[in-house]
């Protein structure tokens, strides 16, 4: 419903005048049901039959044993994915009318995200949980982003390249998370609430970020068409 609504009404467009996919606002909001159809890909295969298990591949990763003996709660894979998806994506998109680093900045993560899991996969010559709509999804809009904002658009390429490093830090914060539980740091409730902030961390980051910029470089820009600009 969310893409439908994304392609077929203006509902989510910051800037009319030009098309939806050169929109920033729009591109912001498309970060949302992207990652939703990589939750679907990971979290699906099992249950139509495939032997793919996004849980035993992080498992196998870190180091534990495969479930039921991992100790790493089943709790913690919808709660992480519900607060940074569902939640936290969502409010970053909305924050782009106020501020251009925010809204951007899930578009770190979906590139960092489709980074790790395309190199996985090459490294090994494998399909990995996830791969085919990180590698097809993930790392060329992420381009794409970065051109229609950055290189052809109207907003500052330090902006951009911060807000992309909000994303990619919060996706090492996620591991450095199993870390801390794996060396007893944290606990299992420890890591569950790690995994609720974790949801809200590319807004926080990019707000801290954000204090290091003038105002008018994080406030939208409505470009003129050509028309208009003739």
């Amino acid at each position: 419903m969310m893409v439908a609504i994304l392609l077929l009404t203006d509902t989510f467009r910051g800037d009319t005048t030009v098309s939806r996919w050169r929109d920033p606002m729009w591109l912001a909001w498309l970060a949302v049901p992207f990652y939703w159809i990589h939750q679907f890909e990971e979290y699906s295969l099992p249950v139509i039959g495939f032997d793919y298990s996004i849980q035993e591949m992080i498992c196998q990763k870190i180091g534990f044993p495969p479930y039921p003996d991992c100790p790493i709660p089943l709790a913690f894979y919808p709660v992480v994915n519900i607060a940074l998806m569902w939640f936290g994506a969502p409010l970053a998109a909305y924050l782009f009318r106020r501020n251009v680093l925010i809204g951007l900045s899930f578009w770190g993560l979906l590139f960092a995200n489709g980074l790790v899991h395309s190199a996985g996969g090459v490294a090994a010559g494998a399909y990995n949980t996830g791969l085919w709509s990180a590698a097809l999804l993930f790392v060329p809009f992420s381009l794409w982003v970065i051109y229609v904002c950055a290189i052809r658009g109207p907003y500052s390429g330090k902006v951009v390249g911060v807000a992309y490093a909000a994303g990619a830090l919060t996706h090492v914060l996620l591991f450095v998370g199993y870390g801390l539980f794996k060396a007893g740091v944290i606990g299992t409730a420890g890591l569950l609430v790690y995994a609720a902030v974790i949801g809200f961390t590319p807004i926080i980051l990019a707000a801290i970020a954000s204090r290091f910029f003038t105002p008018e470089l994080l406030r939208p820009v409505r470009r003129r068409s050509s028309a208009a600009a003739a």
